[in-house]
């Protein structure tokens, strides 16, 4: 029982699961705005399922192709180090997972979303063949994507509009307005954990030519700028359609994350401006899992702000889910 356990522990660390509520909280608010039409539990449960897979698949993927390009460069395991974020592959790096078995778990998950996705494809049809095909597309582009700066770009398009979009239809048989407009807020929030990532390892990217969307912007604090306008539009999207009918006024109770938007523009700020900080976490911050072993592990610093960027999301989708099922 120990050593299951120690493996589940492991498979999570390697495919960083702490992120799955990035998926988990886009699909919730779907399923619950499915709700009137009485979606089944098993289908409910494999949307989730196959959604997880692709998540953790692409989490794994983008350490695999970070670890093979060091490699690449004439480097060893042993001395391959990501700069700032320090536990980044960390068990492909120390050999717990050599990168054949990372590639057949990989191959793995991807297995099971592609599994479902057919099942779905052959009893549901219509769009559902279209948005696997290019979210299949896009996953085929993510490893050349960094040449183009455009990573957050697709990851927004999969885990906002694609997600959303593919569950509801799952649930439903239908294509809802409602959904893809909340889905471009999803999909901006969502580039904003990954820009608030890019802000945190800006000297890695820097020196090994990783181009994401963060380095278009010339420094951090022209990239903590657009941090704030992917923000602000999200709430700026909910405002408008509420405003012009397309969304429930419940919407607006979304508003209610604001503080941790507003934290978290002023905790990256003091990362740039004040490396002596503080981070104390607090109930309406959001879940902080596993903070003892992060202050042990010296990596508060880093998880603080990843963890306001990604609760900002999550809380984001429960609230608008919640709000508006209970119209």
């Amino acid at each position: 029982m120990k050593n299951f356990k120690i493996k589940i522990a492991n498979f999570f660390e390697l495919t960083r699961a702490y992120s799955i509520l990035m998926s988990i909280a886009p699909w919730f608010l779907a399923v619950i705005w499915a709700q009137i039409y009485l979606p089944s539990i098993k289908d409910t449960f494999l949307t989730i399922v196959g959604i997880s897979c692709v998540h953790l698949a692409t989490n794994l993927f983008d350490d695999y192709i970070d670890v093979t390009r060091e490699l690449k460069h004439g480097k060893t395991l042993q001395n391959i180090d990501f700069g700032t974020i320090n536990n980044k592959a960390k068990l492909i790096l120390n050999g717990t997972y050599s990168l054949n078995k990372v590639t057949r778990i990989i191959a793995i998950l991807y297995a099971i979303a592609i599994l479902i996705g057919i099942y779905y494809t052959i009893t549901v049809g219509g769009w559902i063949p279209v948005i696997i095909g290019i979210c299949a597309i896009l996953c085929l582009l993510y490893p050349f994507a960094t040449k183009f700066y455009s990573g957050e770009l697709i990851v927004a398009i999969i885990f906002g509009p694609l997600l959303m979009s593919g569950t509801y239809y799952t649930l439903c048989g239908l294509l809802s307005t409602r959904i893809l407009i909340m889905s471009i807020s999803v999909g901006l929030l969502t580039a904003a954990l990954l820009h608030t990532h890019a802000i945190m390892d800006w000297e890695y990217d820097c020196t090994v030519g990783k181009n994401t969307f963060c380095r278009l912007f010339k420094t951090k604090e022209n990239a903590i700028v657009a941090l704030k306008v992917l923000i602000w539009l999200a709430y700026a999207n909910v405002i408008f359609f509420v405003l012009t009918g397309w969304l429930h006024p419940n919407t607006l109770y979304t508003l209610l994350t604001l503080p941790i938007a507003i934290e978290l523009f002023k905790s990256i700020k003091d990362y740039i401006n004040i490396k002596d900080v503080k981070f104390i976490p607090k109930w309406w911050m959001g879940p902080m899992e596993d903070w003892e072993n992060i202050k042990n592990a010296s990596m508060e610093f880093f998880m603080y702000r990843f963890y306001l960027a990604r609760n900002l999301c999550f809380l984001f989708c429960i609230i608008a889910g919640i709000a508006c099922y209970l119209k």
